[in-house]
């Protein structure tokens, strides 16, 4: 387990229904409605011939209208909301307040965390945080108890049984974005496959019984995009060996044949992208993060000026030190490496990385019918949006709770 303490990171209705509307959430980046998009040689996919997400043209001056778009909006190329650079505004609480936190995939998407406390966002708020490293089921479990106060990480299936158990945990930030959803032409985070293994473009069947790797394995929030891809050619991901592998170990055992496809974020991409034989399946969904922070019940009621504290500096460290492309800022790029211990040459080999810190509206639904299907999670009944998703910290911090 690795850890960090204060400024100091050592070492990320009907089922048919319910499924076609999965879909068409997720495919909303892609150009397939009339069948005129140029197929990618390997996969049959369509690339995208939309923009992907956009910053705002003008934030203006601290957080204003810019800083809050409409939940509902999943268009590919919707814009994202910002404040100006060192907004919302530090309101340090009156005592030093001592958190402990878990990262579930160290690397890059939880570069708002570690940044905050690397680069002095949570001093600024009185606040001490301990960071430490933890698998989704211990991050949750220790989430659901009391033994952490947050978890950022992918929106797994722990959360969701966390939250099912009457725990009062909640889903308060997103994370990351897709800057080219559903366009499999364009090297990025996603389900990367070994193509040798697939008669034909598209034949996602071939793939039956085979293993392929998430972050949390069957439990991961990835089922939901990879779900859509594989449903395309008629393939459950019951009838697949879904494995934990993360990072590089993703990619070496997807290059040594051990698996037949896995969900590999940045860096490790780049590895993929560059191997024969490895193409891109399938990309975060269009419009909406499956990653980000929850929160423990005591951050959103007893110590909820704390996690308003915490929520201000995670905000704030995105509009200042992770907006555009923020790989030409030095000094963010060396407290990156420093923070992940990722090489700062093999991560300025990747683009810059999207951060949305919003919620899109329906997407616990989505994921929860994607782990239902397959068992992940402990129950069958999706749970409503407003017994996971509590969006008013973030309002709270931004100043506009009351639109």
């Amino acid at each position: 387990m690795r850890s960090s303490t204060g400024r100091t990171v050592l070492w990320a209705l009907a089922a048919v229904v319910v499924l076609a509307a999965a879909a068409a959430a997720y495919e909303r980046g892609t150009d397939g409605g009339d069948g005129d998009g140029d197929g990618d040689a390997d996969t049959g996919e369509v690339a995208t011939s939309e923009p992907g997400p956009q910053l705002p043209e003008d934030v203006g001056d601290g957080c204003g209208s810019a800083a809050l778009t409409d939940a509902a909006d999943l268009d590919a190329s919707r814009t994202v909301a910002r404040c100006a650079a060192g907004f919302p505004e530090p309101q340090p609480l009156a005592e030093t307040a001592r958190l402990r936190v878990a990262v579930t995939q160290w690397g890059e998407a939880a570069a708002p965390v570690l940044l905050a406390d690397r680069l002095a966002e949570f001093d600024a708020e009185a606040l001490e945080v301990e960071i430490v490293e933890l698998p989704a089921d211990e991050a949750f479990a220790a989430l659901a108890s009391g033994d952490v106060d947050a978890v950022a990480g992918p929106v797994d299936a722990p959360f969701f049984d966390a939250a099912h158990g009457g725990t009062g945990v909640r889903w308060v930030l997103g994370g990351t974005l897709s800057t080219a959803p559903g366009d499999t032409h364009v090297p990025q985070a996603g389900l990367w496959y070994r193509s040798d293994l697939l008669g034909g473009p598209g034949r996602w069947s071939d793939l039956r019984g085979m293993a392929l790797g998430l972050g949390a394995g069957w439990r991961s929030a990835g089922i939901y995009p990879v779900g859509t891809v594989a449903a395309e050619d008629g393939l459950s991901l019951n009838d697949v060996d879904l494995v934990a592998a993360t990072g590089e170990d993703a990619v070496d055992r997807l290059l040594d044949g051990e698996l037949a496809a896995a969900w590999v974020d940045p860096p490790a991409w780049s590895r993929a992208a560059d191997a024969d034989g490895i193409a891109l399946a399938a990309t975060l969904p269009a419009g909406e993060p499956i990653d980000g922070t929850m929160m423990s019940a005591r951050l959103l009621d007893a110590d909820r000026d704390v996690g308003l504290a915490y929520t201000r500096a995670v905000i704030r460290t995105i509009n200042t030190h992770l907006t555009g492309d923020y790989r030409e800022d030095e000094d963010v790029m060396d407290a990156l490496a420093e923070a992940t211990g990722a090489d700062a040459d093999e991560l300025a080999a990747t683009p810059a990385l999207l951060f949305d810190w919003e919620i899109r509206a329906g997407t616990t639904e989505r994921l929860q019918d994607a782990m239902i299907e397959i068992g992940s999670v402990g129950y069958e009944r999706p749970l409503a949006q407003d017994e996971l998703v509590d969006r008013t910290l973030a309002l709270d911090a931004v100043g506009l709770r009351a639109r």
